[in-house]
C-alpha cells in the first residue's frame, strides 16, 4: 500500500481506470488499491473528489469490504466523509437499481456496514433513508448544507455519464438510401 496521500489527479487516474469518468484531469499512471483510493477520496481536499466514493461503491460493490477497511483505518472528519457518502450508495443503489443493472449486469448488494454506527434505521424507504443520512451528516461534520441534494447529485451526474457512453458506443444504424 502507498504510504503518501493520492494526489486529486491520481484520485482522477484511479477512478478513470476503473471506469468511473466523474472528473476531469487525471494521470493516467494512477494505479491505487480500492483501499487506498476510498482513503483518498475520503481525505481529498475536494468536495467533487469526496463526493466519487458514491459513484464508485455503486459501479463496483464488490469494494464493499475495502470500504468497511478503509474506514478502520480513518478517524474523525474522514471517516465520517467515508461513512456517510458509502451509506449514500447504499441507499442509492436500491433507487437506482434497474438502470445499473441495464448498464453493468446483476449487481452485488452493498451491505449497511456503517447504519447502525451512524445511528440510522432501515429500510424507511429511499427518499426517507437519504433524508436521514444527510440530518445526520450534517451533524457529524457541523456543516448545514443539502447533503441529499449533494447525495443525487453525484449519482445522477455518474448515471447520466454511463448512459450517454452507452448510447455514444451503440452503432449507428444506416439509413435507406
Amino acid at each position: 500500500m502507498k504510504t503518501s496521500t493520492p494526489t486529486p489527479p491520481e484520485l482522477v487516474g484511479a477512478l478513470d481506470a476503473l471506469g468511473i469518468v466523474f472528473l476531469a484531469g487525471g494521470t493516467s499512471d494512477a494505479h491505487l488499491s480500492p483501499i487506498e483510493l476510498l482513503q483518498g477520496l475520503a481525505c481529498a481536499p475536494e468536495a467533487r473528489l469526496r463526493s466519487a466514493i458514491i459513484p464508485l461503491v455503486l459501479r463496483h460493490p464488490e469494494f464493499a469490504p475495502d470500504a468497511r477497511a478503509a474506514a478502520q483505518l480513518l478517524t474523525g472528519l474522514p471517516r465520517v466523509t467515508l461513512e456517510c457518502y458509502y451509506s449514500a450508495g447504499f441507499v442509492l443503489q436500491s433507487k437506482y437499481r434497474e438502470r445499473l443493472e441495464r448498464m453493468f449486469g446483476p449487481q452485488t448488494r452493498l451491505p449497511a456496514w456503517f447504519s447502525a454506527g451512524l445511528g440510522l434505521a432501515r429500510f424507511a424507504g429511499v427518499d426517507a433513508d437519504l433524508r436521514a443520512l444527510g440530518d445526520r451528516h450534517a451533524v457529524l461534520t457541523g456543516l448545514p448544507i443539502n447533503w441529499v441534494g449533494t447525495y443525487l447529485h453525484a449519482a445522477e451526474r455518474f448515471m447520466r455519464h454511463c448512459e450517454a457512453e452507452e448510447r455514444w458506443n451503440q452503432p449507428t444504424a444506416h439509413r435507406a438510401a
